[in-house]
């Protein structure tokens, strides 16, 4: 597989939005491969200042407090960053993942399509990556999103 497209970038605390990418090919693919990572799904560790932050929206949003340190930590250990992947070929969905992955392929060819994905008899035009971004819980979150086709000529034809 050759990679022609990577892109990626940084999310803050309290992101949600879509992020849309798209990659225009130059020729039909009989395979393709779309890989997508993003790091710090979850705290690692529980600060004081985290744990101040969750009483306070508690508090100020929802007008309740939490009564017991065992929730509290609960809450917070539960708390996730999630986005979602959704991959279109010329206006028309082909696939999307949901599962709450760091790390996700969302591969295309003759022989095999991922989970969430829709077999294609050719990959062509215009492909359009898109991250669905329902919650960021930290700063500085990194995340790439590389999309790569298989190199041979075999079957191919220019778009």
């Amino acid at each position: 597989m050759k990679t022609i497209y990577t892109a990626g970038g940084i999310l803050n605390k309290g992101f949600v939005g879509q992020i849309s990418y798209t990659v225009c090919l130059d020729r039909e693919y009989s395979e393709m491969d779309i890989f997508f990572t993003f790091d710090k799904q979850h705290y690692t560790e529980i600060t004081k200042e985290i744990r101040e932050d969750f009483i306070a929206a508690c508090k100020g949003k929802y007008d309740s407090e939490i009564e017991t340190e065992e929730q509290i930590l609960n809450a917070i250990q539960g708390m996730k960053t999630e986005i979602h992947t959704i991959a279109t070929m010329d206006d028309t969905f082909i696939g999307g993942i949901h599962k709450q992955l760091t790390k996700r392929h969302m591969h295309y060819s003759p022989d095999y399509t991922s989970e969430g994905c829709l077999p294609q008899e050719s990959l062509h035009g215009v492909i359009r990556l898109t991250l669905v971004v329902f919650n960021v819980i930290q700063d500085d979150t990194h995340y790439e999103i590389t999309l790569s086709v298989n190199e041979d000529r075999e079957g191919g034809s220019n778009v």
